[in-house]
């Protein structure tokens, strides 16, 4: 693992927007998002937000096939540390309209928002 993959988990990339719980809410009623869960398969399937995709991180090269660039795309993971790389990776990748929930699924759940499964 090279220095700047570690680094990912840690610093923010330039224009990230940094969203709250009621955020996600609000992109979800409007679908003027597309929500990614980059937490594995099995934490997913533990319960995710509905209509979420799931891209484990490290999967980024999946999204660059799949989903344009100039898409907003919301990222989600348990506590916030791997959406936070997810998003550098996808910046690296030329993504720039992304954002990610601060927290993760640890707050979306303590704050009783729903999950499927």
């Amino acid at each position: 693992m090279t220095f700047e993959f570690i680094t990912d988990y840690f610093k923010d990339p330039e224009n990230l927007d940094l969203l709250k719980p009621e955020d996600i809410i609000n992109s979800l009623k409007t679908k003027d998002a597309i929500i990614i869960d980059v937490r594995t398969e099995f934490e997913y399937n533990s319960g995710h937000i509905k209509s979420a995709l799931n891209y484990p991180l490290g999967h980024e090269k999946s999204i660059e096939k799949e989903i344009p660039k100039n898409a907003r795309i919301i990222l989600i993971c348990k506590t916030g540390h791997r959406s936070r790389a997810a998003a550098n990776r996808l910046t690296r990748l030329g993504y720039k309209n992304l954002a990610h929930l601060v927290g993760g699924m640890d707050l979306w759940k303590k704050r009783n928002f729903p999950v499927v499964k």
